[in-house]
């Protein structure tokens, strides 16, 4: 059903305009403006305004709340941001024991990170294609933003490929690691890597 409503004018010299909107979208609108102490003509104004900022910043306000959806899911889960420049000194100085400790410690945090995303998604998460999708699009707004990463489903499987030129292979060692590790958290478990400066190429099938 659609509901007509107005909204518009905050002075004198501005008109109001009719809307149509569906009933039920009207009624939810109504119970955030009562939450909130304000009025629905003033929620449906601001609303609008929102969406008009975002339109003129070249973005959506559907893109502008999935981006916040992330980095809220993500400062909730305690991800932080490496700087590039300190993972790489990092790995020029690690033995090999450590280096292998610090790339298990990179698993480890990226299977917990996947257990994070499924449980607190898993509406998004319940079909394969929506889970790449989803996985693709979280680690690269906010974790991955010096490489150029692809994942998608081949087959049966999932692949993922990422590309920096700069970024040395031990690092990519790491990526791969907490990658991996977010693969098996959604039960895949890793066929075969390729790791070499500047990229990483990683095939998973979903375990029996």
């Amino acid at each position: 059903m659609l509901y007509v409503f107005c909204v518009g004018a905050v002075s004198s010299e501005q008109k109001r305009k009719v809307l149509v909107a569906r009933e039920d979208l009207v009624n939810a609108l109504s119970l955030v403006a009562r939450r909130r102490g304000s009025t629905l003509y003033s929620l449906t104004n601001e609303v609008i305004e929102q969406a008009l900022r975002a339109e003129s910043m070249g973005v959506s306000l559907r893109e502008v709340l999935d981006v916040y959806e992330v980095l809220k899911a993500n400062r909730s889960s305690g991800q932080t941001l490496i700087p590039v420049e300190i993972l790489v000194a990092m790995a020029s100085r690690l033995d090999s024991k450590s280096f292998e400790e610090i790339e298990r410690l990179w698993r480890e945090a990226g299977r917990w990170y996947g257990e994070y995303l499924a449980i607190r998604f898993r509406d998004s998460f319940r079909d394969s294609g929506a889970r790449i999708s989803q996985l693709e699009r979280f680690l690269k707004e906010v974790r991955w933003e010096f490489v150029d990463l692809v994942i998608h489903g081949e087959g049966d499987g999932v692949r993922v490929r990422c590309v920096s030129p700069q970024i040395p292979a031990e690092v990519m060692r790491f990526l791969a690691a907490f990658i991996e590790g977010v693969l098996e958290a959604f039960n895949y478990i890793v066929e075969r890597r390729s790791i070499f400066k500047g990229i990483l190429d990683v095939f998973a099938r979903p375990s029996k």
